[in-house]
C-alpha cells in the first residue's frame, strides 16, 4: 500500500509540473501577426511615450487638420503583407498605399528577436502630406515590430529619433 502511495503522489507530482516544464515559447507567431489583413494606420508616436504628441505640422493646425482627414479616408495608410516562413524567419511581399502614392515591396521579420526589415520599395507617386511622409519612412526605414493581431508596432527612425507607427486591422 505504501508503494502504491508513492507511485500515485510521483505521478501527481509529475502531472502537475508538466506546465512548467513545458514554459511558454517568447516566439511571435508572425504570421498570424502579419499576414490574412489589411493594416490601417492610426497614429504615430515617440517611442517610450505613447500618449506623446507629435507635432510633425509645426503647429500649423489647418495642415494638421487635412492630415487627420486624410488618414481617416478609406483607403489612405494602409499596409497589407504576404509571404511564408524559411528556416524560422518569415519574409515575403507587401504592398501599401498612402494618400497619392503607392508601395510594392519585401519585407522580413523575425519571431524571436521582434526584428522587422523592408527592401526593394518602390513608391509610385509623390506625397505633400506631411502625415503621409511620414507613413513612407516608417514602411522604409522599419527595424523593429511589437504587437499580435490585433495591433501592430512598427518602429523606425528619422534622423536621431525613434518613432513607432501603430496600425490596426482595417476592419475593426
Amino acid at each position: 500500500m505504501k508503494r502504491y502511495l508513492t507511485y500515485i503522489s510521483v505521478a501527481l507530482l509529475f502531472l502537475l509540473s508538466l506546465p512548467m516544464l513545458s514554459g511558454c515559447s517568447k516566439k511571435d507567431d508572425v504570421k498570424v501577426i502579419f499576414t490574412g489583413k489589411t493594416w490601417k494606420m492610426s497614429y504615430i508616436f515617440r517611442e517610450g511615450n505613447a500618449k506623446a504628441y507629435v507635432n510633425f505640422w509645426y503647429d500649423d493646425r489647418e495642415a494638421e487638420q487635412a492630415s487627420i482627414e486624410l488618414q481617416k479616408a478609406a483607403g489612405n495608410y494602409e499596409v497589407e503583407f504576404t509571404g511564408a516562413s524559411l528556416d524560422g524567419i518569415f519574409q515575403g511581399a507587401m504592398v501599401a498605399k498612402g494618400v497619392k502614392s503607392t508601395l510594392s515591396g519585401s519585407w522580413r521579420a523575425d519571431g524571436d528577436k521582434q526584428t522587422l526589415s523592408t527592401f526593394n520599395m518602390n513608391w509610385n507617386g509623390e506625397e505633400s502630406d506631411i502625415l503621409a511622409k511620414q507613413f513612407q519612412k516608417g514602411l522604409n526605414n522599419a527595424y523593429k515590430y511589437t504587437g499580435d493581431s490585433n495591433a501592430l508596432y512598427i518602429y523606425y527612425k528619422d534622423g536621431e529619433v525613434t518613432y513607432v507607427m501603430a496600425l490596426l486591422p482595417k476592419n475593426r
